[in-house]
């Protein structure tokens, strides 16, 4: 099965293929990332990712797959698309693969990497920060500076492992809380990417793929004509669908990878903080070939600011709910507003950085998230949500049967209800 997450920044990171450079990206700031590109190290970033990816993996078999017998296995192939996918073999679909392109952990480094120095940048020069700080009255959760305070104790196992290096050579605008940023960003971006690709894979999203088929064919991605798929042809709502599994598996994703942050220790505001800034980053990029409205699109992926709107109301409930449960936090009203807060910034930041990183984007005009933030488009987002809302509805009853963990999300989320129409009651 074929369960790429939306990899829109690939085709213009394509040397020479300037037409496919989407209106609203600066051509002189992509030129100045490709000449990133030369002296960026893939073996050293290949290298970073293994044991992030290796951990992931063996957790995920330790849990599920060895259940059935089976084997997760990853792969990192030399690619430039920003693109990820999970392969299930319909002849052997116990053991899947999940593929992260060397490409998209190029860009996954390049990002973590800036990141803190365009936060930095932000919080020095302007009075961003200070703005928002105000709204919320400076209270204790508020932080000044471009990224939180990272504690030792919070410092990813690669930041402990490398510190010694960067303490010997060291530029003096990169403090600590810098360095460990840039690696809690490297490794919750690259957790949330896998963890979306196992919940395609745990969801058994593949299933809901075919139409008809035999033969031992590859995958079903890689499909030969002896197997039939479901395509717009074959389902009015294929789209729908589609894009209902796409915000299940991110969903999962999120689910996965609090667990993982539990799990490493990891489980704080600072880390919080970067987990939803990686989420964020990721949407804009694959956002650049999305027209600027709310139009459901003919694409196998919803539009990334529905995406996000669905990751953010979601991870803010089953963080503050963990928080709780940790006994991190009193009560889960205790931390609604220091939550707001960090979902807030978060996606303000991510957005100023995007726009400032590849946007068209000076003093006279605005990113593209806060243009779609306008009233104007308050009632088609909304329209988009509830839609999705519906279909996700309708695809749960699809997976819910066939999932491969028990207990899983599902029931958690069901009973949030985010973006539902609200229920009419009848009267005589």
């Amino acid at each position: 099965m074929s369960a790429n997450i939306q990899g829109s920044a690939g085709p213009f990171f394509i040397k020479g293929v300037i037409e496919l450079i989407p209106p609203r990206i600066s051509p002189d700031k992509l030129k100045l990332i490709r000449e990133e590109n030369e002296n960026l190290p893939l073996d050293y970033i290949e290298k970073l990712a293994t044991p992030i990816l290796a951990d992931l993996t063996a957790w995920a078999n330790s849990v599920v797959y060895s259940q059935y017998n089976g084997k997760l296995t990853w792969e990192i192939p030399l690619s430039e698309s920003a693109n990820a996918s999970a392969v299930t073999q319909l002849s052997d679909p116990m053991n899947p693969i999940i593929r992260i392109n060397l490409g998209m952990l190029r860009e996954i480094y390049r990002d973590a990497f800036v990141f803190p120095l365009i936060s930095h940048m932000i919080a020095s020069d302007n009075s961003t920060v200070k703005d928002l700080n105000q709204t919320f009255k400076n209270l204790s959760f508020t932080f000044k500076s471009g990224v939180p305070h990272v504690h030792s104790s919070q410092y990813t196992e690669l930041f402990k492992l490398l510190k010694p290096m960067y303490d010997k050579n060291r530029a003096e605008k990169l403090t600590d809380d810098m360095l460990a940023s840039r690696f809690l960003m490297f490794e919750l971006m690259i957790v949330w990417l896998f963890c979306h690709e196992l919940g395609h894979l745990l969801q058994r999203h593949y299933l809901l793929q075919v139409v008809s088929g035999g033969g031992d064919i590859v995958s079903v991605n890689e499909a030969q004509e002896d197997v039939a798929l479901h395509s717009k042809d074959t389902d009015e709502n294929f789209f729908l669908k589609s894009q209902a599994r796409e915000i299940l598996a991110d969903l999962e994703g999120v689910s996965f990878a609090v667990t993982y942050m539990v799990r490493k220790n990891l489980f704080s505001m600072p880390s919080i903080y970067m987990l939803l800034c990686a989420q964020e980053i990721m949407f804009h990029r694959f956002s650049v070939i999305y027209p600027d409205n709310f139009d459901i699109p003919d694409l196998k992926h919803p539009a990334p600011i529905i995406r996000s709107e669905f990751v953010q109301a979601y991870s803010t409930h089953l963080i503050s709910d963990t928080l709780v449960q940790r006994k991190l936090a009193a009560t889960k009203e205790s931390i609604t507003i220091p939550m707001l807060y960090l979902s807030v910034r978060s996606s303000l930041m991510s957005g100023l950085f995007w726009a400032n990183r590849y946007e068209i984007f000076d003093d006279n005009n605005r990113p593209t998230f806060l243009r779609l933030s306008d009233e104007q488009y308050h009632e088609p987002k909304l329209s988009y949500l509830k839609t999705m809302a519906y279909w996700v509805d309708e695809q749960i009853d699809q997976i819910k049967p066939n999932h491969l963990c028990n207990p899983n999300f599902i029931g958690y989320f069901q009973g949030l209800n985010l973006f539902k129409q609200p229920e009419t009651s009848s009267t005589d």
